[in-house]
């Protein structure tokens, strides 16, 4: 059975992007153009920085804001790290009491917390975790009736990248983005459903519990997990290429 899952991998350099920017290219006058271009040029700065092994977090997002991880959820990424067996590092549950620990105090109370805000208080616990990359991820989960929908409305920071199949009895999803804890950069969106009539083929193999593949949110997690280890993949390859790349002596010299 085929998955409804789907990931997009980033490893674009900042510098590039930058310089495709024509040296004579001003900015309009008037309506601060100048201010955005200068502020979209600070954003496009970034550049990928992918080594492995490396210490990677997994943060929870529930209603807006950084949760702790359930424990069916637990064993799904714990199924994970058993079948990756450290080659991509360890992984990592982002503590909320930590990342609350390191937040700045503000009278913003929590309801009013945007997804920057989240994503800030997640990179700051990873920080304090010494933690390299995280994936945030949010869970939704359709009603206990078979014929009722996905409420979407509960991916309210990392949002749904992609719809499933028509052939897909769907009864949870699973949206993350993998970024850069120092730098921000987003390495990889990723969006899993969980299917009624079970898991994919790829899930099949890793050793899953019986009472894992009754519960949907973790067959949702475990189905983003398969996206992850794919992602993670990709970016090692690139890492790779990159290293190379770096390693050549200059054209000039």
């Amino acid at each position: 059975m085929a998955a409804a899952c789907a990931s997009n991998v980033q490893t674009t350099s900042g510098a590039d992007y930058l310089a495709r920017y024509d040296a004579s290219y001003t900015p309009l006058a008037g309506g601060g153009h100048a201010e955005i271009d200068a502020e979209i040029r600070q954003i496009a700065a970034v550049e990928p920085d992918i080594r492995f092994p490396a210490r990677i977090g997994l943060a929870r997002i529930e209603k807006g804001q950084l949760t702790t991880i359930p424990a069916r959820e637990g064993e799904a990424w714990a199924a994970m790290t058993e079948n990756l067996g450290g080659l991509y590092g360890e992984f990592v549950p982002v503590s909320p009491l930590i990342a609350a620990m390191v937040s700045p105090e503000t009278d913003k109370p929590r309801y009013q917390y945007t997804a920057g805000d989240t994503i800030a208080e997640i990179r700051r616990g990873a920080a304090r975790q010494h933690l390299d990359y995280v994936l945030a991820y949010e869970v939704a989960v359709s009603g206990k009736n078979r014929g009722s929908a996905l409420s979407v409305a509960d991916l309210t920071v990392i949002g749904m990248f992609v719809l499933p199949g028509r052939s897909l009895e769907v009864e949870a999803a699973a949206s993350g983005i993998l970024i850069d804890v120092r730098s921000g950069y987003p390495y990889a969106t990723l969006t899993a459903f969980a299917d009624r009539k079970g898991l994919s083929r790829t899930i099949n193999a890793w050793e899953v519990s019986q009472d894992m593949r009754k519960d949907a949110s973790a067959k949702a997690v475990l189905e983003l997990a398969g996206e992850l280890r794919q992602s993670l993949e990709i970016l090692a390859v690139r890492s790779s290429e990159m290293k190379a790349r770096e390693a050549l002596p200059d054209a000039g010299s």
